[in-house]
């Protein structure tokens, strides 16, 4: 065995540039770079499910301890801007003091970086020294590291999912299609028999035989085109109907941790990928199956014509593969950098329409606005970039077009002037040759098309090829163990750890308590202990990390049947555009007025509802911006009990309200008889509980039952 062949002299390598979808995922995003140099192939699913990120990133020993799994040793290294060329690159640099990009290289007085947030960068010293820190991470394969490739590319079957109708559609339009092919392939015929026999032959009872073939032939391709672009713009519609409830429906069923690490505008341009996707699928699939079989027919007849003029029509398509691919990079890059730009203003607009009250109460519109436009500007350069390239790259190919029917012309002319050629022959062949040309180029589009849609499938997966929400016992049972329940403890938590993060520390450090029957127990704590977090990990929105909680005398009940038994106020519940009827029932089909109303009272919003003009008819806005705070809290606690639960959570669910209004609100929670945790800091509001815990430390306690003293001290 040659041992210098073992050797990996860095020939050839290239550093892939990996975008992030997360918010906080820039560190493995570089590490999943970095690891792709040195032969280690993986891709960021993988990644986060080794590292376990949290929406508050990676710290630099955590990055040093996720590239020993992948059996890179890592060496943090303090240094000063000169010295970057110094560094073994690619190596990992900490940036803007939140942020982590890859060194590529330093080039002189240019600096190479590849920036998972902002794509590739090439940089002056003075514009690296506003953001570099100081730090940087060398990683380097250790002598038990493999090269492999891990990652697995995204299959668009697998993207798809079920969808009904689509083959035979498919099928259909192929046909259509291929008639019209066919038929658009003897025109140039009937060109030829005109030119060569109608004219030099004077034959006028030919002529009309022609003409009348020549149009029962276009009425034909109409009446087919007709079916075609008819059947095609159905199977856009159900296609892109089927398949966008598929994403939707699988969308809302992921874990809540996923949303949390993601930006909204992020997101929606994920879930518009399937526009896109689409579009490609059902348009061009049909229209490159079609190009194909056109280039053969063409080609062929080419051939049966002159396989001298062929073989330039066939050099120059080889020419225009060869253009295509030279450009593939370039092009990619731009639409990766065009997407990446409009996500970001995207959220950022989203995020400015939602905190506009905050934004021109503290008088900060002009400094946001000054943000949005730079974002803006970021997006047009990047829409100008692609436009400009697609700008050269169409002139270089018109001038290629351009050469090729000149060079044609030439040596067909010349097959004519020595009698080897009719005119009409010559007619034909370039008839043939030009939509031999506008097929081959349209078939090659269409493959980079697909190559292309590489951009919009990788974000797509983000939503399709992540895990639903699964319930974390196996074999979770629903809705009898709630309903036939006769035991003490409602609610138990049995030494439950848990932390957002393997690099996290624990929120959570073995908390243990109960909630009994028809019990109001209030949970009090400073300010980000965890006691919201206790609420989520009640409704099985968060997983325990260690330990367990009995729901009803089980700790095996499925969340989805326990939501449906328990009514919750969370800090970040909202309304939804609608009415006030609507919101309450949560948009239920059928409507028990009487208890609505019932449920209306008991959260004392009955009365400010029937003072408005159109009462429980009144539509809101959404997020519920025509009412105040406390109608809002009302309405959500109205909603809550509307499901008739066998359990209420409420996270300072009576914050809004005034003392009167909370007092009323808690008797009331007294009266209805049911089982109630909820997480409070207002002394009024502990004081209507049966029993007070404290959680502190990641423990949680129950203090003395004097209530308003101790709630005084908390």
């Amino acid at each position: 065995m040659h041992t210098e062949g073992l050797i990996d002299w860095g020939w050839g390598k290239k550093l892939p540039l990996i975008r992030q979808t997360e918010k906080a995922e820039c560190g493995i995003a570089c590490l999943a770079m970095v690891a792709h140099w040195h032969g280690y192939k993986t891709d960021l699913r993988l990644l986060r499910e080794k590292c376990g990120i949290t929406q508050h990133g990676m710290s630099f020993a955590r990055l040093i301890e996720c590239g020993s799994l992948l059996k890179l040793s890592g060496r943090a290294v303090r240094l000063d801007l000169h010295e970057l060329e110094q560094l073994a690159t690619p190596c990992i640099l900490h940036w803007n003091l939140n942020h982590f990009v890859v060194l590529k290289k330093v080039n002189g007085k240019k600096i190479e970086i590849h920036d998972p947030a902002n794509g590739a960068l090439t940089l002056n010293h003075d514009e690296v020294n506003k953001h570099f820190t100081g730090i940087a991470l060398e990683l380097t394969p250790t002598h038990d590291f493999e090269k492999k490739v891990e990652s697995k590319a995204v299959r668009l079957s697998t993207l798809i999912g079920k969808t009904v109708g689509l083959k035979g559609a498919l099928g259909r339009i192929f046909v259509f299609a291929l008639v019209l092919e066919i038929l658009a392939l003897t025109l140039p015929i009937f060109n030829q028999i005109v030119i060569d026999e109608v004219l030099v032959g004077y034959d006028k009872n030919l002529l009309v035989l022609v003409i009348g073939a020549i149009l029962m032939v276009t009425a034909t391709q109409t009446l087919i085109g007709l079916a075609q672009q008819w059947a095609t713009i159905k199977l856009s519609v159900n296609f892109n109907m089927q398949w966008a409830a598929n994403v939707f429906h699988h969308l809302f069923r992921l874990p809540i941790d996923w949303f949390e690490k993601r930006d909204i505008g992020s997101i929606s341009a994920k879930f518009s990928a399937v526009d896109v996707i689409q579009q490609t699928l059902t348009t061009s699939a049909i229209q490159a199956l079609l190009d194909l079989v056109l280039v053969i027919g063409t080609l062929s007849v080419m051939l049966v014509y002159n396989p001298q003029l062929s073989l330039i029509a066939i050099a120059a398509a080889l020419g225009y593969v060869a253009l295509r691919f030279a450009w593939f990079g370039a092009f990619k890059r731009a639409e990766e950098n065009t997407w990446e730009a409009s996500t970001q203003e995207e959220s950022y607009f989203i995020e400015t329409v939602r905190g506009v009250l905050s934004l021109r109460v503290n008088g900060t519109l002009p400094w946001r606005e000054s943000s949005w436009r730079n974002l803006n500007i970021n997006r047009r350069n990047a829409q100008l970039h692609e436009q400009k390239l697609g700008m050269i790259y169409n002139i270089m190919n018109v001038t290629l077009v351009s050469l090729v029917s000149a060079t044609v012309l030439w040596f067909g002319a010349n097959l004519v002037l020595d009698g080897l050629f009719t005119i009409g022959m010559l007619m034909a062949f370039l008839s043939y040759q030009g939509r031999f040309s506008a097929s081959i180029s349209s078939l090659i589009n269409k493959y980079f098309e697909f190559k292309m849609l590489s951009v919009y499938n990788e974000r797509l997966a983000d939503i399709v090829l992540t895990e639903k929400e699964t319930d974390s016992v196996p074999d979770a049972v629903g809705l009898p163990i709630i309903t036939n329940y006769q035991g003490d403890n409602v609610i138990e938590f049995d030494n439950v750890y848990f932390s957002y993060g393997k690099d996290q520390p624990p929120i959570l450090n073995g908390a243990s308590f109960s909630v009994r029957s028809n019990e109001i127990v209030a949970l009090v704590g400073a300010s980000g202990c965890g006691k919201s977090t206790i609420s989520k990990l009640l409704l099985g929105i968060y997983s325990v990390t260690s330990g367990s909680i009995h729901y009803f005398g089980s700790k095996s009940i499925a969340s989805k049947s326990l939501r449906t038994q328990v009514g919750a106020v969370l800090q970040e519940d909202q309304l939804f555009s609608g009415s006030i009827i609507e919101n309450i029932t949560f948009f239920a089909g059928d409507l028990d007025e009487e208890w609505l109303i019932e449920c209306a009272r008991r959260a004392g919003v009955h009365d400010d509802i029937e003072r408005l003009n159109m009462g429980y008819h009144t539509l809101i806005g959404e997020m519920g911006a025509s009412l105040s705070g406390g109608q809002k809290q009302r309405i959500l606690i109205a909603r809550a009990l509307y499901k008739k639960p066998k359990f209420l959570v409420l996270d300072e669910a009576t914050s809004s309200l005034d003392i009167y209004t909370e007092s009323f609100v808690c008797q009331m929670f007294k009266e209805i008889n049911i089982p109630i945790l909820m997480i409070a800091h207002r002394p009024e509001t502990i004081a209507s509980a049966d029993r007070v815990l404290l959680m502190e430390g990641g423990v949680v306690k129950e203090i003395p039952n004097n209530i308003k003293q101790e709630s005084k001290n908390v």
